[in-house]
This record gives structure tokens, sequence and C-alpha cells, in this order.
């Protein structure tokens, strides 16, 4: 081979490398740009997931508000029956009449007098 040959195929040779290494250069500079949007693209489906589903996330919080009327209804209920309650006490500490309704009603209490008829509601007796 001749000396223009030889260099001629190391020229060629050096070219064949040096555009592989453009192209190569070319190729990491797509795959870092691929890589970095593969990376953000992760990063906001888990901040995603996370906000709706997380501790502190929507859902949680929709749980949350509902447990607190579910909470502020029960604390009404209570508060009502917690001033009958105080007003049935006023009643029994200064009237009679409450005191005997009382013991009729819930102790089945009757004067020496008086006959006591229950009436029970249920199961009606057989015919005779």
């Amino acid at each position: 081979m001749s000396y223009n040959r030889q260099l001629a195929l190391v020229v060629k040779a050096k070219d064949q490398v040096l555009s592989a290494r453009d192209e190569t250069g070319r190729t990491d500079a797509v795959a870092g740009r691929r890589a970095w949007v593969l990376g953000t693209v992760i990063a906001l489906v888990a901040l995603t997931v996370g906000s709706v589903f997380g501790d502190r996330g929507i859902l949680n919080l929709m749980h949350k508000r509902q447990e607190v009327e579910e909470l502020r209804v029960e604390l009404e209920t209570l508060r009502a029956e917690n001033a009958r309650l105080a007003s049935e006490v006023v009643a029994l500490r200064s009237s009679p009449r409450a005191v005997e309704r009382l013991a009729r009603e819930q102790l089945g209490l009757a004067r020496p007098d008086e006959t006591v008829f229950l009436i029970r509601e249920g199961e009606a007796a057989p015919p005779r």
C-alpha cells in the first residue's frame, strides 16, 4: 500500500471516530434531556399522588371535614339534651308534682289508695 492510500485510510478512520463522537455527544444531550423530563414527570406524579392520597391530602381533608360536621351535630344534640336535663333538675328541685310524676313513670310507684294497671304492648293474647 502506498503512503497516500494509508494516509487516506487513517484520515477516513479519524473522520469516522469524530463523527461517532459528535453523534454520541448529541445522543448524550438528548438522553440527558429525556432523563430530566422523566425525572420531572415522576416528581410531579409523586407530588400529585401525595397531595390527593397522603396524610395531608385532599381525600383526608374531606374526611376530616365530614368528621367535624358530624361532631358539630352531635355537640348540638348533647347541648339540647343537657338543657333538657337541667330544666328537669330545676323542676324536680322545686316542684313536688314533678317528683311524683317521675316516681310514677319510672319507678311504677302509686299512692296507697290507688290501683295500678299495667298495659303491656306487644303480642296480643290468643282468643279463647
